[in-house]
């Protein structure tokens, strides 16, 4: 059977006992492990859920002579790839072998795809969701919480004077703040709320599921820990600790559409921006 397998181009490793098997796995990683149901010291069954243990990613074939359609369904629900029975040509191993590589070539590329979507979702900067990301997310969320009818809440953030925060410290020190602010953001969102940066020094929060009457709290609790962040950074030429502005709107009450929802918050930031920065405004309330 091995020369069977050589002949497709792969490298093959031969052992003789379960054990064995367990321990070359343990210290290196292997695509495929062929092996017997039936074996001295320990079932094919156990040396599957094993493996899996050790390497979820390692696929198992397995072959037996005592065939059964329960004998399947339990390797296969233990993880193996594939079961035969003997008696089987050549060909069966080879076309066995070759579903299960084409199997594993699968699934590496369903997980590069998934990892280049999530990178194309990330902001490269600062680590939370880009504006790509949070036009799908506003989108889908209206659609989500019109069937539930849920409120939740959009905040608009813009960093004050960062030009010249920038111009007094250089971009470095600007980038570094901009990544601080993520993570503060982060910090006071919970795990399903939804970060985004939104461009240049501006950033975006989607509040599932919360109400206007939230808002205040919302703001506040992002202001000061904002202010704490600023502490690790330096005061700009006029001596004022790096802050923020937010403008909030609330769906559905104070638009039904992306594009109106957005509006409204930037109105309510325009009137913090213009109300002396380092403050917040909620749409209807001023």
């Amino acid at each position: 059977m091995f020369s069977c397998v050589e002949d497709l181009g792969h490298q093959v490793e031969w052992c003789g006992h379960p054990y064995e098997a367990l321990e070359l796995v343990s210290k290196k990683s292997y695509d495929i492990v062929v092996t017997d149901l039936k074996m001295p010291d320990m079932d094919g069954l156990s040396l599957l859920r094993r493996i899996k243990t050790i390497n979820d990613d390692t696929e198992i074939l397995v072959i037996t002579g005592y065939g059964s359609v329960e004998n399947a369904l339990d390797c296969i629900n233990a993880g193996a790839v594939d079961y035969l029975v003997k008696p089987f040509s050549v060909e069966q191993i080879q076309v066995a072998l070759v579903k299960t590589i084409r199997h594993i070539e699968l699934k590496t590329l369903a997980k590069e795809r998934e990892h280049f979507l999530e990178m194309s979702y990330e902001d490269s900067l600062t680590g939370v969701y880009n504006r790509r990301f949070f036009d799908e997310a506003l989108r889908l969320e209206i659609i989500k919480s019109t069937r539930q009818e849920t409120p939740f809440c959009l905040f608009m953030i813009d960093v004050d004077n960062f030009k010249s925060f920038n111009d007094s410290f250089g971009h470095q020190m600007g980038d570094e703040a901009l990544v601080k602010l993520g993570k503060a953001f982060r910090q006071v969102c919970r795990g399903y709320d939804i970060v985004t940066r939104y461009g240049g020094e501006e950033f975006a929060i989607i509040f599932p599921g919360a109400p206007k009457e939230m808002a205040q709290n919302l703001c506040e609790r992002l202001m000061s820990e904002v202010r704490n962040m600023a502490q690790e950074l330096p005061k700009g030429p006029d001596s004022k600790a790096l802050s923020i502005s937010i403008g909030v709107s609330c769906f559905p009450y104070d638009a039904k559409t992306p594009h109106k929802l957005i509006e409204r918050a930037d109105v309510a930031l325009y009137h913090a921006k213009h109300s002396g920065r380092n403050n917040y405004q909620i749409c209807g309330m001023f």
